[in-house]
């Protein structure tokens, strides 16, 4: 294509010039423009009216048609440069060149459009626009080439070379319409019938923002069509043709160098000009640069004209010349590689189902209008007599300064579209986005909105184990429910519960239950119910249930001790909150959250980092709304506080929410543990919080730190190396981090900013495309402020590694690593607030396989870390290293912890067969056996550690039995780390379970009965976690809860199947 582009445009260029000249240049222009306008609006008529690829190939066939008959008429009538009168055919040519160009190009771009998805399409169209251009270059520096060569004798046998490109043209696009579907897009309209706002040609004047589009478009054009005519006259003045012989071999080799030479400079500017102007400057500038240096040249053609003449051929007219060859070529190359690419910028306001039939329109049709008003214009001027060509630079000096000043209200005009259209966006929201709402109760609630019962039971099910207080009144939704499973379901646990304060409802809506089943059910329920109504709570009586040895009479009790009011009574509750039973504890507690007496909150905060009772005393302080604060707020600062219990009580504040909590959040903002300031900013965004003045200044100082260690992050990731499994592990880590950055950054938008605006923004730049992530960073433009403007485009923007590394180095100092050992120890070394645990472990771990590595004061200096899985892995990594050096340092530790860290690393010198020892894994090890599993892969390295030193790792002997059929008891989750179980059924099937099998994860929102026999078929190493700390887990990280609802909605397995009644 760009072959053919390229002769075409040559020759009809000579010919025009040396035939019919200057005389005929204004009316050529204003045919150009009436058939451009007629083509591009035929185009788009027919493009939405049929088939892509019958227009496309029809459009090719038609131009190679029509090339080869023009090359046959200049045989046919023997045509002759030297001939008198007007030149029919050299005028025809010149005057098509516009509308072929563009009909060709829009059916260029739109097959690309077609067979590429976004995705694609933003890693092959710089290349796909670097081909083009390369080939039009090579065709226009081959050209004079070829006429030495005396393979072109006349200049209208470059036809002959168009026409021949032009059909290869055409056979690819065949090739194309073959193998691809091009017609997609128009059979969904069809088929699915999308109704899409029609734009009318009066839209574009009526709406203001689209009537300015068009106003530059046309000056900006305008002023293209004014210095080609300019060009061109002096041209002809520059390389006259002899009449006598019609050589005309110098002006073509001219037009054939000048246009290389603008092709040249495109390729320049597009490749390492456009995006330093439009991103640094931005897109007013970018607008600008064009007509300033047309406006430029222009001002030094019109001094050296006056000075040294124009109007015929001297040795002085030379400078004119100069000054009017270099502005066309720098003004082409400018309006094609840097005006086109940022114009196309000011259509992203538009909604994407009118956007592209606006786009087409204007570059399309009232492009071409704007040529036919520059050709009117000339003719009208042709006839001044005063008028001559130095006029007509004056001319287009005066369409400069327009371009400039449109460029400028366009721009203005832009920003105020882009906060229209904000406003559009927000107001579909109808209200949402306002404050973080991706936490554990909220998914839980969007499952329940399912039409799947299974998916509606499997959320019932996990509610009961996070938000255990809430459940009844769920439950109560559901006993209307259309799926009658639904229905018996809430009707039985209701009953297991014991919920009496649900008996009234419950009594009204069984009356309408016609299914007899559920029937049934509900009447077993309303008996248990009526049962603990009547009891009746005296001394006696309860304090023989609290003493009995049964578990059930306990869970009674605590049952029953919902219906306390008399203050005697609290100790009873009491006692069973410190019951050695779990079951009989979890009673207890789920009734002092209903009862919401400050009596009991100790002992909940005293719950909170228990695995087995954590989400039951979460959600019974929750239910105790505000009050609680002042409780908790205290028990935050208790000495030597429990991590897990610190965060569990920034959560509770979160999720009750209010002035107080966001008041009692925020004191803590400067707490030294970034596990607890990450747990106090999700807190603030689940609340709403709005920061203003020094709350603002602080939020935007966090923005800062985490750009910043987005910024040392991106620089290391460039430094690891993907020799080995160990570093991509590294790899993967830090895109996990940057992750968790990136999202940090916009949560702490949303506080200083509109956090509907900011999610607004962030969807778009979510999207991935190129137009969706600039139209995202100029949303984000309206609103941010200066300071913090450019170093979040410089994160945000879709752009090379090392290109977006540059501009934050700009901000923040770039970071040297000597070697990959440097970068290693850098990584352990780096702050916590910087980097989390399991990033640096990883690290650490890889040291001991660095060639020559050494033991260093880094690795020594970690033995005395307070975190036990850095000193375990610091100290396997010196083990490894040198083992004299681990015995000598780790001699400076706690006994305590010297022995730990022995059994754990060093192996046994002596070991008896029949002891059956084996040296379990690190906890860093753990994770990155966790890590390549199907079910974990997805959750990130840091939670994963977490779950990874929650692991119990069992050895067994073959044939030893794990769990059998209707076994009581927390089944845990097995991971077979080595070895094969043997999983049988009731029904007498079986199959083997090999290394890196799991199971029992979808068992763990079911009950606590085993429904396989599970055996080892030879000596096997196991992890084991059981629910309870499973649970613990998932409620502490929302990122799992997604997790586990996805593991336990999958399509039932066999071996897992069970009933949904079992307690």
């Amino acid at each position: 294509m760009g072959v053919f582009l390229a002769t075409y445009l040559v020759g009809a260029e000579t010919l025009f010039i040396s035939t019919v000249g200057k005389a005929y240049l204004d009316d050529a222009f204003f045919v150009t423009g009436v058939l451009g306008v007629f083509t591009t609006a035929l185009y788009v008529y027919i493009q939405k009216r049929s088939n892509f690829s019958t227009l496309v190939v029809s459009n090719v066939f038609l131009t190679f048609l029509f090339i080869s008959l023009l090359r046959l008429a200049f045989w046919y009538f023997d045509y002759s440069q030297t001939d008198k009168g007007f030149h029919i055919l050299p005028f025809i040519l010149f005057v098509m060149n516009g509308p072929i160009s563009a009909v060709t190009l829009l059916g260029f771009w739109g097959i690309f459009g077609r067979i590429f998805d976004l995705k694609q399409a933003k890693r092959t169209i710089g290349g796909i626009d670097t081909g083009q251009l390369t080939a039009t270059m090579i065709a226009f520096f081959s050209i004079p080439l070829l006429t030495r060569l005396s393979i072109i004798d006349e200049t209208y046998d470059l036809l002959l070379i168009s026409a021949v490109s032009a059909f290869g043209v055409l056979v690819i696009t065949i090739w194309i319409v073959k193998d691809y579907n091009l017609d997609i897009a128009t059979k969904i309209r069809k088929d699915q019938n999308i109704n899409v706002k029609k734009i009318s040609y009066m839209d574009l004047f009526k709406d203001k923002y689209m009537r300015m589009l068009c106003l530059f478009m046309v000056f900006s054009m305008g002023s293209a069509v004014f210095a080609n005519y300019v060009y061109i006259s002096a041209t002809e003045i520059f390389y006259p043709v002899n009449k006598e012989t019609g050589d005309d071999s110098e002006l073509r080799d001219f037009l054939s160098f000048a246009n290389a030479a603008v092709m040249l400079l495109s390729f320049t500017i597009q490749s390492f000009i456009n995006d330093i102007i439009i991103g640094r400057f931005g897109l007013r500038v970018s607008l600008m640069v064009m007509p300033l240096v047309l406006g430029l040249f222009t001002m030094g053609a019109i001094f050296s004209g006056h000075m040294f003449g124009y109007e015929e051929k001297t040795d002085e007219f030379l400078y004119f010349f100069i000054f009017l060859v270099v502005g066309k070529v720098f003004t082409s190359s400018l309006k094609d590689a840097l005006e086109s690419p940022a114009f196309k910028l000011f259509f992203l306001p538009f909604d994407i189902k009118i956007r592209f039939d606006i786009q087409s329109r204007i570059e399309g049709v009232v492009n071409q209008v704007a040529i036919l008003v520059a050709g009117g214009m000339q003719i009208a001027m042709g006839l001044l007599a005063f008028f001559k060509l130095i006029h007509y630079a004056y001319f287009i000096l005066v369409l400069a300064v327009f371009i400039i000043y449109y460029a400028g209200k366009l721009y203005t005009e832009y920003k105020s579209q882009l906060l229209l259209t904000l406003e559009e966006q927000k107001a579909r929201l109808k209200g949402a986005g306002t404050k973080n709402e991706y936490n554990t109760i909220n998914i839980i609630k969007r499952e329940l909105r399912r039409r799947d019962p299974v998916r509606v039971m499997n959320a019932l099910k996990l509610m009961e184990k996070m938000e255990p207080i809430i459940l009844d009144f769920s439950l109560l939704d559901f006993i209307r429910s259309e799926h009658r499973e639904l229905r018996e379901y809430a009707y039985y646990r209701l009953g297991f519960l014991k919920s009496y304060s649900t008996l009234e409802i419950l009594e009204r809506e069984i009356k309408k239950e016609e299914d007899a089943e559920v029937r049934r059910t509900a009447a077993d329920t309303l008996e248990v119910l009526h049962e603990l109504e009547d009891y009746q709570l005296n001394e006696g009586h309860i304090k023989k249930l609290v003493r009995s040895t049964e578990i059930e009479d306990r869970i009674y009790a605590a049952r029953a001790l919902a219906k306390l009011e008399e203050d005697k009574f609290v100790p009873f509750l009491t006692e069973l909150l410190r019951d050695i039973n779990p079951a009989v504890r979890r009673a207890a507690i789920t009734t002092a959250g209903k009862l919401r007496r400050p009596e009991f909150w100790n002992v909940l905060i005293e719950n909170l980092h228990i695995p087995a009772y954590s989400n039951y005393a979460d959600s019974a302080l929750i239910a105790s709304g505000e009050t609680v604060f002042y409780a908790i707020d205290s028990a935050f600062y208790k000495t030597a506080q429990h991590r897990d219990t610190m965060v569990r009580i920034v959560q509770i504040m979160g999720k009750i929410g209010g002035k107080t909590a966001t008041e009692m959040l925020w004191k803590k903002i400067d707490f030294p543990d970034k596990v607890i300031v990450s747990e106090l900013l999700l807190s603030l965004s689940f609340i709403g919080f709005e920061a203003k003045d020094f709350h603002a200044a602080r939020i935007k100082i966090a923005i800062e730190s985490t750009i910043s260690d987005l910024a040392w992050n991106v620089k290391a990731v460039q430094d690891i190396p993907r020799d080995d499994f160990y570093d991509k592990m590294i790899h993967t880590a830090f895109e996990e981090e940057n992750k968790k950055n990136f999202d940090l950054i916009f949560m702490l938008l949303s506080m200083i900013y509109d956090a509907q605006s900011i999610k607004l923004v962030r969807d778009n730049i979510d999207l991935g495309t190129t137009d969706s992530v600039s139209f995202g960073i100029e949303m984000l433009d309206i609103f941010v402020d200066e300071i913090l403007k450019p170093k979040l485009s410089a994160v945000l923007d879709d752009i090379p590694i090392d290109e977006k590394l540059k501009k934050l180095n700009n901000y923040f100092p770039p970071e040297n690593f000597t070697d990959y050992s440097d970068l290693l120890l850098q990584i352990v070394n780096r702050d916590y607030n910087n980097i989390n645990k399991y990033t640096k472990c990883l690290a650490m771990y890889k040291l001991a396989q660095v060639r020559g590595q050494k033991v260093t004061d880094d690795m020594i200096a970690n033995l005395f870390n307070p975190d036990y899985v850095m000193v375990q892995t610091a100290a396997a990594t010196m083990y490894k290293l040198d083992k004299d050096a681990y015995q000598y340092h780790t001699k400076r530790l706690k006994t305590s912890l010297k022995k730990a860290l022995d059994k754990d690393i060093v192996p046994p010198v002596f070991k008896a067969k029949e002891e059956g020892f084996h040296q379990k894994l690190l906890v860093i090890e753990r994770a990155i056996m966790l890590k390549q599993i199907e079910v974990f892969e997805q959750i990130p390295g840091v939670i994963l550690l977490d779950l990874a030193n929650r692991f119990e790792e069992i050895k067994v002997s073959e044939n030893t039995t794990i769990s059998e059929i209707g076994d009581s008891g927390g089944t845990p989750v097995y991971v077979v780390l080595a070895g094969k179980l043997r999983v049988e059924y009731e029904d007498g099937s079986s199959r083997i379970l090999e290394e890196r099998g799991i199971i029992g994860h979808k068992l763990i929102l079911t009950s606590d009965k085993c429904p396989y026999n599970l055996a080892s078929e030879e000596e096997s190493l196991l992890l084991a976690i059981g629910k309870d700390d499973l649970y613990d887990a998932v409620s502490r990280n929302v990122e799992m809860v997604d997790g586990i609802l996805t593991v336990v909605n999958e399509s039932e397995i066999e071996e897992e199947e069970e009933s949904i009644f079992i307690g």
